[in-house]
């Protein structure tokens, strides 16, 4: 492709929490440093995707929104509208993107065939009438457990996708850590489009205040800050609870500063009841949402979390001692994930079943006692995106230019 602007069409289905927007809007900013004269459009049914800063040239359409529920289950998020009637409306507004943005690359994030399907009307599309434009699939680290993924993707013809559809899948993980290709069988014609990347890793120049600062906005001396995160918050409230629990009743006052981020998605009452918590201790702050989340955990001593992608990430990139109590319903991934990473030292783990505020205090308390662990994850995954979707145009990304290095 020789397009002088090139044009890239970002879809993040986003049907619970912020993992999915999140991890598109970052590598949308990959693609804006790399390809500066590319337009975006990102296609997502996020509630909060303009709350996020957004690369130059790119612009957001937004989908009628969906809810997954515990049992894996979707609904219309907010219309009176049976699922059917949400799904193809959804259908054509995708449909409708793709013609009229008529892009050079669409980049699909971990979905292959959308939610419920809903992309395949595009793909066809595409493989029928714009045979120029690249498909590309973006692969998170773990998908489920092996017999789950297996199930479902042969529910929605997925291995076929992978092979004869998908130009290329950009697999946001590290093979040493979980190896996908192995775990999921993947075809032979789907391991030879597969792109290992590494970890979308964090750059430490997107912490925007110095730690000296963020200690004195929150009132602290020399007590450790403890950041706890519950991802958009949707099913965080345990968690977040426990760590309230544990900060109120600490015998004669918690020997840290507990920084608790709800998530915009946690239901109002929930968030009141924290915030009662927070009422109740000089070592407590609650906040709903911060676009600044990634600076307030590079102050951390101690980094709390579910287990998502981008959390994980996000302290790997920060190196950052860090305590996971992961989801296990409807998928088992963060379990998964979570204990990876602790079978290699790079973090602790407490399982739901096992999670009270005695239990995380007794974790916190080893957790701060200890060193920050040694991290040997491979987390270039946003470098190497933005040159293979650079490499799609015959571009050198200009990153790569300004260090002076082939792409």
């Amino acid at each position: 492709m020789s397009r002088k602007k090139p044009r890239i069409l970002l879809y993040s289905h986003d049907t619970f929490g912020l993992g999915h927007l999140r991890r598109t809007l970052a590598i949308g900013h990959q693609l804006a440093q790399d390809l500066p004269t590319a337009h975006q459009l990102l296609v997502t049914g996020s509630m909060v995707a303009g709350a996020f800063a957004l690369p130059r040239q790119l612009d957001l359409l937004k989908l009628p929104a969906l809810s997954k529920r515990s049992s894996g289950k979707y609904v219309a998020r907010a219309l009176p509208l049976k699922l059917s009637d949400t799904l193809r409306w959804r259908e054509r507004l995708l449909l409708d993107a793709l013609t009229s943005f008529a892009p050079d690359v669409v980049l699909v994030d971990k979905a292959p065939a959308g939610v419920q399907g809903e992309l395949l009307p595009l793909l066809r599309h595409v493989k029928t009438w714009m045979p120029k434009t690249r498909l590309v699939l973006g692969m998170r680290d773990i998908e489920d457990d092996p017999a789950t993924t297996a199930r479902e993707w042969s529910e929605w013809d997925i291995p076929r996708l992978q092979a004869e559809v998908y130009d290329h899948i950009l697999y946001y993980g590290d093979p040493t850590v979980f190896n996908p290709a192995d775990a999921y069988d993947m075809s032979a014609a789907a391991r030879a489009r597969l792109v290992a990347c590494g970890y979308l890793g964090r750059s430490l120049n997107e912490v925007d205040r110095p730690t000296e600062h963020v200690r004195r906005e929150l009132g602290l001396t020399d007590q450790p800050l403890v950041v706890v995160t519950a991802g958009g918050g949707g099913d965080g409230f345990a968690l977040l609870r426990a760590i309230t629990d544990a900060v109120v009743g600490w015998p004669g006052g918690a020997p840290f500063h507990a920084l608790v981020v709800t998530g915009p998605l946690m239901a109002a009452n929930k968030r009141q009841v924290l915030r009662q918590a927070q009422a109740a201790s000089d070592r407590l702050t609650v906040l709903e949402f911060t676009p600044r989340l990634f600076t307030y955990m590079a102050a951390a001593d101690l980094i709390i979390g579910m287990a998502g992608y981008n959390t994980v990430v996000e302290a790997l990139s920060l190196g950052k001692r860090t305590l996971y109590v992961p989801r296990t319903r409807p998928r088992q991934e963060q379990l998964i994930r979570a204990e990876r990473l602790a079978d290699r030292g790079w973090a602790r783990l407490i399982l739901p079943e096992a999670l009270s505020a005695d239990t995380l205090a007794a974790q916190i308390t080893l957790a701060l006692s200890g060193p920050a662990p040694h991290i040997t994850a491979s987390l270039d995954g946003l470098t190497t995106v933005g040159a293979t979707i650079a490499g799609l145009f015959d571009l050198q990304p200009q990153s790569a230019l300004a260090l002076g290095r082939p792409a």
